[in-house]
């Protein structure tokens, strides 16, 4: 009898003690504690970007998309085999989360670099251009503002709507390989304006390849949401 008490006692304990670690890396606080969130955000990042397969979350650093549609009027621009990197290195400048209204509120500053394949053709800024092969963007200090609308299923959270802005802080880099199929004569003076305006065209065309970006961590976060309980990432 005495032998089976120690089992259940250390069964209970060994079971007290996977709740209590089972995430590690988060530091729980009041809905109300931004200061508190905004540092338990700092250090969990690089942890959740390296991905966490014990929670199903899969590697953020990088993060890879068959195809992405950059196309707008007046210019067909389509990137492939796109792989971003960099987003273990954001940092948390501002969270803050709404609990009587189920909401949060992020910013984070980012530097992250894109490359992969292009397709484009038409006008870009005030460029006539065509040209497929190589792309390659440096974004350099990328403030982003993400809402979210969480709802709580059984203990646990779900993301069920998000919207984003974005603004570049620093000077991003864009470079586009093979224009006008290699014809340096046409290439050059375009590759001269491309080269100043590096910002210029992440709001032209960088829309929908920052809102992707952001929607795959969003999807991400979601799948850890869906793997923990809420008591285990805060205290209210």
């Amino acid at each position: 009898m005495r032998d089976k008490s120690i089992i259940v006692t250390t069964l209970l304990v060994v079971f007290c003690t996977s709740v209590i670690e089972s995430v590690p890396f988060i530091k729980k606080c009041k809905s109300d504690d931004d200061k508190c969130i905004k540092e338990s955000a700092k250090a969990a990042i690089p942890v959740f970007a390296t991905g966490l397969p014990e929670y199903g979350v899969k590697s953020l650093d990088p993060v890879t998309f068959d195809k992405m549609d950059a196309s707008s009027n007046g210019l067909m621009l389509v990137l492939t085999d796109v792989k971003v990197t960099g987003l273990k290195n954001c940092i948390a400048k501002k969270i803050k989360r709404d609990k009587p209204n189920s909401k949060i509120f992020i910013k984070l500053l980012c530097s992250a670099d894109l490359d992969g394949q292009y397709e484009m053709k038409g006008h870009l800024l005030i460029l006539s251009l065509e040209g497929n092969g190589a792309v390659h963007v440096k974004l350099r200090q990328i403030e982003i503002d993400v809402d979210i609308d969480l709802e709580d299923q059984n203990n646990k959270w779900k993301i069920k709507r998000w919207q984003h802005s974005f603004n570049l802080k620093g000077e991003s880099e864009v470079v586009f390989e093979n224009l006008f199929s290699g014809n340096k004569d046409l290439a050059s003076a375009a590759q001269e304006i491309i080269a100043k305006s590096g910002n210029d065209i992440i709001y032209e065309v960088g829309t929908p390849v920052i809102k992707a970006v952001v929607g795959q961590v969003v999807k991400t976060v979601n799948s850890f949401f869906h793997a923990v309980s809420a008591d285990e990432l805060s205290l209210d």
